[in-house]
């Protein structure tokens, strides 16, 4: 049971979000190679799980970006996915992630606002917003309200999320907040130089 409903809350979690759809796609300015790194804690039916999770920039072209989200809870590694973005169209964060086939997801915005946030040693002017989820997924049911800050100084937005849910009963508590950003795309100087070639004396 345990299990089921952290798997539940990885699925709502390793998904992009971004500010909302009426504003121009913050993935636009993204590169090949930025990241965002982000720790993450997760209480649910009496556990306490500490993790990590980490959204990369894989692919990227006039069109489309496509993002990988990874991560470790409990030092246990999570199955990565990718999420591909439309560029061509305002995000719409109700339609982020890979959910399980067969899931059913509503998605309401309630409210909306600004707001300083310091994360990861740095202050960042934020946009934050909340939403309310109902979703049936993996033969569960289970409703959320979600809060969560983000930046347009940065090329992956999200600084900060905080998530409460009912599953079956039980209160589930979430809580991700970036640790670090950057690009780790590899340098022209750091790419493999040609072998030197000896010629026979």
């Amino acid at each position: 049971m345990k299990a089921r409903l952290l798997a539940a809350a990885l699925a709502l979690l390793c998904a992009p979000f971004a500010i909302a759809a009426e504003e121009e796609n913050p993935y636009k300015k993204t590169k090949i190679g930025d990241y965002a790194s982000y720790k993450m804690t997760t209480k649910v039916a009496g556990l306490n799980i500490e993790g990590t999770v980490k959204q990369i920039v894989t692919a990227k072209d006039d069109k489309e970006v496509t993002i990988k989200t990874e991560g470790k809870v409990n030092g246990m590694d999570i199955p990565a996915q990718e999420q591909k973005i439309d560029l061509t169209k305002p995000f719409d964060p109700t339609k982020a992630g890979n959910l399980p086939a067969g899931t059913e997801v509503k998605v309401e915005k309630l409210k909306d606002g600004t707001e300083k946030v310091k994360v990861g040693g740095k202050e960042y002017e934020t946009k934050w917003e909340t939403y309310k989820m109902n979703m049936k997924a993996m033969g569960m049911e289970f409703e959320a309200n979600m809060k969560v800050w983000q930046t347009k100084e940065l090329n992956i937005p999200m600084v900060k999320m905080e998530m409460t849910a009912d599953v079956m009963g039980n209160k589930m508590e979430v809580a991700m907040e970036l640790t670090e950003t950057g690009n780790e795309a590899p340098k022209k100087e750091d790419k493999e130089k040609p072998k030197e070639v000896k010629k026979d004396k």
